[in-house]
């Protein structure tokens, strides 16, 4: 199913991404790890390793660049001391904020090629295979 137009498609998001981000400091992939932090607030580094499609020396690599530009306070977990708790800063909240706007300004750019019945049926395709996936390696059961 998995066709050359999916990957085309990724490559020109990740373009535009980097292109929209470059001028703040950011990559694609720290945007990515601001969202998922911004939008918890407060979370342990595992969590985030596990919620992204990266390697963890990657994802530890990032981190400190994000705590490192204080846009996120990294800490020792007091639970696990071998781990670190992740929160956003206030100024990491203002460049969340921005990389939100770059997503959204893709979701205008990508809805334009298609009509809203087109998008919502893709949406749907891609909804149905997702949960397909999800039952076939038993996510939900673990």
């Amino acid at each position: 199913m998995n066709n050359q137009y999916e990957h085309l498609i990724k490559r020109y998001f990740f373009r535009f991404i980097e292109e929209k981000l470059n001028p703040l400091g950011l990559s694609g992939p720290m945007g990515f790890y601001l969202l998922e932090i911004d939008k918890r607030q407060i979370m342990k580094m595992n969590q985030l390793v596990d919620l992204t499609p990266y390697h963890k020396s990657h994802s530890t690599r990032i981190v400190t660049k994000l705590h490192d530009m204080n846009l996120v306070n990294k800490v020792v977990d007091p639970e696990d001391l071998r781990g670190f708790v992740l929160s956003i800063t206030d100024f990491g909240r203002e460049m969340a904020d921005k990389v939100r706007i770059a997503h959204h300004d893709w979701d205008k750019l990508e809805s334009k090629a298609l009509s809203k019945t087109e998008a919502l049926m893709l949406n749907n395709l891609m909804e149905k295979t997702y949960l397909y996936l999800k039952n076939h390696f038993d996510e939900d059961k673990k």
